[in-house]
Protein backbone atom coordinates (compact mmCIF):
# COMPACT_ATOMS: atom_id res chain seq x y z
CA UNK A 1 0.00 0.00 0.00
CA UNK A 2 2.81 2.17 1.00
CA UNK A 3 4.49 1.98 -2.60
CA UNK A 4 1.38 1.83 -4.29
CA UNK A 5 0.52 5.14 -2.65
CA UNK A 6 4.28 6.53 -3.49
CA UNK A 7 4.00 5.79 -6.91
CA UNK A 8 0.19 7.56 -7.31
CA UNK A 9 1.54 10.11 -5.41
CA UNK A 10 4.23 11.21 -7.47
CA UNK A 11 3.78 13.22 -10.71
CA UNK A 12 5.71 13.03 -13.39
CA UNK A 13 8.04 15.78 -14.46
CA UNK A 14 7.69 16.81 -18.27
CA UNK A 15 10.38 17.95 -20.59
CA UNK A 16 7.91 20.53 -23.34
CA UNK A 17 4.61 21.80 -21.95
CA UNK A 18 3.62 24.27 -19.40
CA UNK A 19 6.58 26.67 -17.86
CA UNK A 20 8.80 26.40 -21.17
CA UNK A 21 9.40 29.78 -22.34
CA UNK A 22 8.23 30.93 -25.46
CA UNK A 23 10.69 34.49 -26.19
CA UNK A 24 13.09 33.43 -28.71
CA UNK A 25 16.02 35.24 -26.83
CA UNK A 26 15.95 33.33 -23.42
CA UNK A 27 15.05 29.68 -25.84
CA UNK A 28 18.78 30.96 -27.63
CA UNK A 29 20.05 31.83 -24.00
CA UNK A 30 19.46 27.81 -23.39
CA UNK A 31 20.26 26.38 -26.36
CA UNK A 32 24.06 28.23 -25.60
CA UNK A 33 23.44 26.85 -22.27
CA UNK A 34 23.47 22.99 -23.21
CA UNK A 35 26.42 23.68 -25.95
CA UNK A 36 28.19 25.03 -22.90
CA UNK A 37 27.61 22.14 -20.97
CA UNK A 38 28.40 19.38 -22.98
CA UNK A 39 29.55 19.34 -26.79
CA UNK A 40 28.37 15.89 -27.04
CA UNK A 41 25.75 14.62 -29.70
CA UNK A 42 23.25 15.00 -26.38
CA UNK A 43 24.27 18.69 -25.81
CA UNK A 44 24.07 19.38 -29.72
CA UNK A 45 20.68 17.56 -29.69
CA UNK A 46 19.45 19.62 -26.82
CA UNK A 47 20.42 22.66 -28.13
CA UNK A 48 18.83 22.22 -31.69
CA UNK A 49 15.69 21.61 -29.81
CA UNK A 50 16.11 25.16 -28.31
CA UNK A 51 17.24 26.59 -31.77
CA UNK A 52 14.16 24.72 -33.18
CA UNK A 53 11.41 26.27 -30.19
CA UNK A 54 13.33 29.92 -30.65
CA UNK A 55 12.37 29.21 -34.49
CA UNK A 56 9.10 28.46 -34.37
CA UNK A 57 7.51 30.83 -31.25
CA UNK A 58 6.52 34.03 -32.42
CA UNK A 59 8.44 36.63 -29.92
CA UNK A 60 11.72 36.28 -31.49
CA UNK A 61 12.27 39.98 -30.16
CA UNK A 62 16.22 40.46 -29.68
CA UNK A 63 17.15 37.19 -31.88
CA UNK A 64 18.54 37.56 -35.17
CA UNK A 65 16.97 34.92 -37.00
CA UNK A 66 18.90 34.18 -39.89
CA UNK A 67 22.01 34.41 -37.93
CA UNK A 68 20.01 31.59 -35.85
CA UNK A 69 19.32 29.25 -38.95
CA UNK A 70 22.80 29.58 -40.03
CA UNK A 71 24.00 28.14 -36.18
CA UNK A 72 20.80 25.59 -37.18
CA UNK A 73 22.89 25.40 -40.12
CA UNK A 74 26.63 25.05 -38.59
CA UNK A 75 25.30 22.69 -35.58
CA UNK A 76 24.09 20.21 -38.33
CA UNK A 77 27.23 20.11 -40.29
CA UNK A 78 28.88 19.46 -37.16
CA UNK A 79 30.33 22.42 -36.43
CA UNK A 80 29.45 23.19 -32.48
CA UNK A 81 32.47 26.52 -32.33
CA UNK A 82 31.05 28.06 -35.46
CA UNK A 83 27.49 27.38 -33.84
CA UNK A 84 28.39 28.67 -30.94
CA UNK A 85 29.65 32.04 -32.45
CA UNK A 86 26.12 32.07 -34.39
CA UNK A 87 23.78 31.55 -31.57
CA UNK A 88 26.22 34.15 -29.66
CA UNK A 89 26.05 36.63 -32.27
CA UNK A 90 22.15 36.18 -32.99
CA UNK A 91 21.30 37.46 -29.46
CA UNK A 92 24.45 40.43 -29.44
CA UNK A 93 22.17 43.28 -29.89
CA UNK A 94 19.63 42.17 -27.20
CA UNK A 95 22.43 41.25 -24.74
CA UNK A 96 24.05 44.97 -25.58
CA UNK A 97 20.99 46.60 -24.46
CA UNK A 98 20.67 44.71 -20.75
CA UNK A 99 21.39 47.59 -17.93
CA UNK A 100 24.63 46.16 -16.65
CA UNK A 101 24.51 44.11 -12.99
CA UNK A 102 25.57 46.73 -9.95
CA UNK A 103 26.12 45.50 -6.77
CA UNK A 104 24.20 42.63 -5.39
CA UNK A 105 21.83 43.36 -7.83
CA UNK A 106 23.08 40.38 -10.37
CA UNK A 107 19.01 39.68 -11.82
CA UNK A 108 18.56 36.05 -9.49
CA UNK A 109 16.66 35.95 -6.36
CA UNK A 110 18.37 33.77 -4.85
CA UNK A 111 21.10 35.46 -3.49
CA UNK A 112 21.85 34.17 0.21
CA UNK A 113 23.48 36.19 2.94
CA UNK A 114 27.22 35.71 3.70
CA UNK A 115 27.41 33.10 6.87
CA UNK A 116 28.67 34.60 9.64
CA UNK A 117 32.60 33.62 10.81
CA UNK A 118 33.04 30.96 13.46
CA UNK A 119 33.64 33.46 16.86
CA UNK A 120 35.30 32.32 19.50
CA UNK A 121 33.89 29.29 21.96
CA UNK A 122 31.09 30.24 24.25
CA UNK A 123 30.30 28.94 27.50
CA UNK A 124 28.35 26.11 26.23
CA UNK A 125 30.78 25.49 23.26
CA UNK A 126 33.45 24.80 26.54
CA UNK A 127 31.35 23.18 28.94
CA UNK A 128 30.43 20.26 25.76
CA UNK A 129 34.25 20.61 25.36
CA UNK A 130 35.22 19.66 28.47
CA UNK A 131 32.65 16.68 28.84
CA UNK A 132 33.86 14.97 25.86
CA UNK A 133 37.32 15.03 27.45
CA UNK A 134 36.40 14.19 30.56
CA UNK A 135 34.30 11.20 28.90
CA UNK A 136 37.20 10.56 26.87
CA UNK A 137 39.62 10.07 30.00
CA UNK A 138 36.74 8.56 32.20
CA UNK A 139 36.51 5.71 28.89
CA UNK A 140 40.05 5.45 29.28
CA UNK A 141 40.64 4.82 32.90
CA UNK A 142 37.70 1.98 33.11
CA UNK A 143 39.14 0.45 30.07
CA UNK A 144 42.68 0.42 31.39
CA UNK A 145 41.38 -0.62 35.48
CA UNK A 146 38.49 -2.97 34.16
CA UNK A 147 40.84 -4.25 31.09
CA UNK A 148 42.07 -8.35 31.34
CA UNK A 149 45.46 -9.30 33.15
CA UNK A 150 47.28 -10.47 30.47
CA UNK A 151 47.38 -9.55 27.39
CA UNK A 152 47.02 -11.93 24.24
CA UNK A 153 50.34 -12.22 23.69
CA UNK A 154 50.81 -13.38 26.98
CA UNK A 155 48.13 -15.42 27.06
CA UNK A 156 49.81 -17.49 24.18
CA UNK A 157 52.56 -17.71 25.54
CA UNK A 158 50.94 -19.25 29.07
CA UNK A 159 48.88 -21.49 26.14
CA UNK A 160 51.93 -22.80 24.36
CA UNK A 161 51.32 -24.00 20.49
CA UNK A 162 47.63 -23.99 19.95
CA UNK A 163 48.00 -26.95 17.81
CA UNK A 164 48.83 -28.67 21.18
CA UNK A 165 46.08 -27.81 23.18
CA UNK A 166 43.76 -29.33 20.52
CA UNK A 167 44.31 -33.02 20.67
CA UNK A 168 44.45 -32.83 24.34
CA UNK A 169 41.05 -30.59 24.62
CA UNK A 170 39.60 -33.65 22.21
CA UNK A 171 41.44 -36.68 24.49
CA UNK A 172 39.62 -35.30 27.76
CA UNK A 173 36.53 -35.29 25.73
CA UNK A 174 36.43 -38.96 24.50
CA UNK A 175 37.31 -40.22 28.10
CA UNK A 176 33.97 -38.09 29.51
CA UNK A 177 32.16 -40.11 26.74
CA UNK A 178 33.44 -43.77 27.35
CA UNK A 179 32.77 -43.71 30.87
Amino acid sequence: MLALGGALSALPAWAHGEGESEEGYLLVQQALGHLAHATTIDGVTLAMEKIDDALGTEDQEGVDVAELRQAKAALEAGQTEQGRALLQHSISEAVSQLEPATGEETGTTVVLDPLPGRGSLTGADWGVLATSVALVLLGGGLAWQLGPVDSVSQLRRRLGNPARVAPAAQSDKSSKDSS
